[in-house]
């Protein structure tokens, strides 16, 4: 349990250092981290490969969508119920970046 409090202290420490504009993708991170960790406290069997891929997706916050392609904020947000994302809170939306890339490139045919 040493090393659990350890590690929880470390991240406090790091997200207090954080930029504010970074915490949303922290956010989406930390939803995905809480799924894994009660996945494992749910079924102490280890899964196949307990190794993280190197490659992840990462979320992406709304200024970078607009800015990778091109869209206005007023334009993301009306479309969003068509595109994948996810909504941890009223005031966060993210999109999935492979996710978000493919539906983008399927739409510029």
């Amino acid at each position: 349990m040493l090393g659990c409090q350890s590690l929880i202290a470390e991240l406090e420490q790091s997200i207090l250092a954080l930029a504010s504009d970074e915490c949303p993708v922290l956010l989406g991170e930390l939803e995905r981290l809480k799924a894994i960790a009660w996945a494992k406290a749910l079924n102490p069997v280890p899964l196949i490969s307990s190794k993280v891929p190197e490659v992840q997706d990462r979320y992406l916050t709304v200024p970078e969508v607009v800015q990778r392609f091109g869209v206005t904020e007023k334009w993301l947000y009306r479309h969003k119920a068509q595109m994948p994302h996810s909504q941890p809170s009223r005031k966060v939306l993210l999109f999935p970046g492979r996710a978000i890339e493919r539906w983008f490139a399927t739409r510029k045919s």
